[in-house]
């Protein structure tokens, strides 16, 4: 088992990887919040593979279950699902001593997240993530949030977990899709932080696209790993370090706002973000174009999209205007100055955020 701290005093806690952890969930759990009632979040594809073995781990270390099950998909970061959600919390008669285990990939993780921030102002969350994307990024930090009609993650919350339960085996059933879009996040950790990890994706490459569990479980500790780090040292965001970690989402959340929530998946529309940005670190002389190409190679074996969004550059600079990332009325991007170091770059003009967009954009656009 691999084991990764999250340094943040009294509110640390550990992020434990191991295969097989989904039927151990109950034991590990029950060391940091024994007793009482969990309230287990999933969506419909995760439920039907993987709720009743965490359940049946839950009731045998003392449990009392109850379960709500999402549709599976991006659209339910909703306000609506909240009240759903925190009307499920209020019949079940979930207070403050219980619990939500989030079990899930991004989407549940997030949606879990706020609503456990939200209810009777806080209680305790598990996470226990099964795509790429959320082992290797969402399920640690802390942040949780929803979707507005005018943006991605408009609205949240900062709510650590208790614990965070990764099993590499749950990346097996991902579908093909699921499974290249995570890898979007893995490279971000390369390009920002460690230029050895990003040499490493590049020579094994070809087993990290075949899912060997070994190969996932190294690459989920090191990228907690890093994003611990960060958290630890500018947890809610405020000092400008943690938003090194947006490598990427400036330009790829006005991509999935714009193309409509699921027409990209997370990690693609990130992967055409560092496309965007990576062309402006060339720009500014921050990267070569031998670093930019490994880039691109490394997104395209990884099965990304490079280009292509059928959307208007135009329409796609309106939307940075209301990213959450702004400050001060000013739109932020991180460039990378070379492969595996980062730089937060404000504020940011129409005509560079133009150039990234036009870099992604269809042609016929």
């Amino acid at each position: 088992m691999k084991r990764i701290r999250v340094p943040l005093g009294k509110r640390g806690y550990s992020i434990e990887v191991e295969d097989g952890l989904i039927d151990k969930a109950g034991e590990r759990i029950a060391r940091v919040a024994p007793g009482g009632k969990v309230f287990l979040i999933t969506d419909r594809n995760v439920a039907r593979r993987y709720a009743a073995r965490v359940e049946r781990s839950l009731r045998k270390s003392g449990f009392h279950v109850c379960r709500a099950v999402l549709p599976a998909g991006e659209t339910q970061k909703s306000l609506a699902t909240m009240t759903r959600l925190w009307n499920s919390l209020a019949r079940h008669g979930i207070d403050r001593s219980d619990m939500i285990v989030a079990l899930g990939g991004g989407v549940v993780g997030d949606a879990a997240g706020f609503a456990a921030a939200g209810w009777q102002r806080g209680i305790d969350l598990i996470q226990v993530p099964t795509t790429v994307v959320a082992q290797v990024d969402s399920s640690v930090g802390g942040k949780t949030g929803i979707n507005l009609e005018a943006g991605k993650n408009l609205v949240g919350a900062f709510h650590q977990p208790r614990l965070v339960l990764i099993d590499p085996l749950t990346l097996r059933t991902l579908p093909r899709r699921e499974f290249c879009s995570g890898l979007g996040e893995v490279v971000k950790y390369g390009m920002i932080r460690d230029p050895r990890f990003f040499a490493w994706l590049e020579k094994n490459a070809g087993f990290i696209m075949n899912g060997e569990p070994e190969t996932m479980a190294r690459i989920a500790a090191r990228c907690c790993r890093l994003k611990s780090e960060y958290v630890a040292a500018d947890e809610r965001d405020m000092t400008g370090r943690r938003a090194h970690l947006n490598y990427g989402h400036t330009f790829g959340h006005a991509v999935e706002t714009a193309t409509g929530y699921g027409t990209y998946l997370h990690g693609e529309a990130v992967a055409l973000g560092m496309v965007a940005a990576s062309r402006l670190s060339v720009d500014r002389g921050w990267m070569t174009d031998e670093e930019r190409r490994r880039l691109l190679d490394l997104l395209k074996r990884f099965k990304l999209p490079l280009t292509g969004v059928e959307q208007t550059w135009q329409a796609l600079v309106s939307l940075v205007s209301r990213d959450k990332k702004r400050e001060g009325g000013r739109a932020r991007i991180v460039l990378t100055r070379g492969i595996g170091t980062a730089s937060l770059v404000t504020p940011v003009g129409r005509p560079l955020l133009r150039r990234g967009f036009q870099e992604i954009c269809s042609p016929r656009r």
